[in-house]
């Protein structure tokens, strides 16, 4: 009988939002969904008849989040009907006295296994004829993994499967930089010849398939999108692990809440109601954040109107920021007369601009002189 298990990380419960100038309304919907999206991992885990559930890191945002925060996700958890494995992440990191693990420890059910120790935890006692080896955290920034210590077992535990569980940044896959996110290597993790590798820390899935086989190791990526910098409708894991150690893995859906950033170039009203309907024509629309950046121009009417057609998609999605900083007002003949006297310096200048149809110079140059008629 193969080993089934759904694999995630980066729930990130207890974020706040408050990073922008989002709605109460809104902000509270965005808490709310993180929950949401736990409660539908658990779901779903038992739907797909999972015998395990493995969070690989950052389950919480923070290393001091309410106690509120952790207790409610444990009685999520606790429905699960098996094993449910949690890593600490570099958010959630593991102090033998923080907030988080204390209250984990005093809540946890009997099927809550913490992999908080460099050590490996057989899973014999649940049923499963598997072997964790877990890489936690024990702070936010590290140059260096946690994996050192499998390398140094005199014996690996009997068990059919041996599963990796890491949180962190693999060289060439996860943007780092600084190398501050416990960096691993990919010949590394190969090295260590487990049969899977489930890895926490990077927002989008990798490999970005809804497919794959034999793969070392595998980003969950967020389930729930956090921000306009996770453009992807939110992923899990569920595999597959047969008696030989083959790996299938299957992507699936989680999230509830879409970011979008979109750029346009506008050149009439049309335009604008054409960036309308590509908007409203989106499925899930009413669970859509998005920023929309326009820039070119616009007739002076509908550029004066433009505030009611903003609303018009605004009322349809979620959230809408918009940023036309570089929409201007089509610079015509009618409105170089109507905001400069015939034969003035500003008159002429625009005109002549206007003549050999250079818009780009015309819209600099009339932004330059009405900055200084201001």
């Amino acid at each position: 009988m193969p080993l089934k298990f759904l694999h995630t990380a980066d729930l990130h419960l207890g974020m706040t939002f408050k990073n922008r100038h989002y709605p109460d309304e809104v902000r509270e919907q965005l808490v709310e969904a993180r929950f949401d999206v736990l409660a539908g991992l658990v779901e779903k885990a038992q739907a797909e008849q999972c015998q395990l559930l493995i969070i690989a890191g950052d389950l919480f945002h923070r290393a001091n989040v309410a106690p509120g925060v952790v207790e409610r996700a444990v009685e999520i958890l606790e429905r699960f009907q098996g094993c449910v494995a949690l890593l600490p992440g570099n958010h959630d990191y593991y102090e033998p006295y923080g907030a988080i693990w204390r209250v984990l420890r005093e809540k946890a059910f009997d099927g809550l296994i913490l992999l908080i120790h460099m050590q490996p935890y057989p899973l014999h006692e649940y049923g499963i004829e598997a072997v964790l080896y877990p890489a936690p955290c024990d702070r936010k920034h590290s140059p260096e993994n946690r994996l050192d210590w499998i390398t140094g077992l005199d014996e690996r535990p009997v068990g059919r499967w041996h599963i990796g569980v890491a949180h962190g940044t693999v060289r060439g896959i996860s943007p780092d930089f600084e190398k501050q996110y416990f960096p691993m290597h990919e010949a590394e993790l190969v090295t260590l010849k487990m049969d899977h590798w489930c890895l926490g820390h990077t927002h989008v899935r990798y490999p970005d398939l809804d497919h794959v086989e034999r793969e070392t190791f595998i980003y969950s990526g967020s389930p729930e999108p956090d921000g306009f910098d996770c453009r992807h409708g939110g992923n899990a894991w569920v595999t597959e692990l047969d008696d030989k150690g083959h790996a299938v893995s299957r992507s699936i859906k989680t999230g509830r809440f879409y970011f979008c950033e979109l750029q346009r170039q506008i050149q009439s009203r049309t335009d604008l109601e054409r960036v309308h309907q590509e908007l409203i024509s989106t499925t899930g629309v009413e669970n859509s954040l998005v920023k929309l950046k326009l820039s070119g121009t616009l007739p002076e009417a509908d550029y004066e109107t433009r505030i009611s057609l903003y609303n018009h998609i605004r009322d349809a999605l979620l959230y809408l920021e918009i940023d036309d900083s570089a929409l201007a007002i089509e610079i015509t003949s009618e409105v170089i007369s109507s905001n400069f006297p015939e034969g003035s310096f500003p008159h002429r200048l625009l005109t002549r601009l206007a003549e050999k149809d250079d818009r780009e110079a015309l819209q600099v140059a009339y932004r330059l002189v009405e900055g200084v008629k201001q």
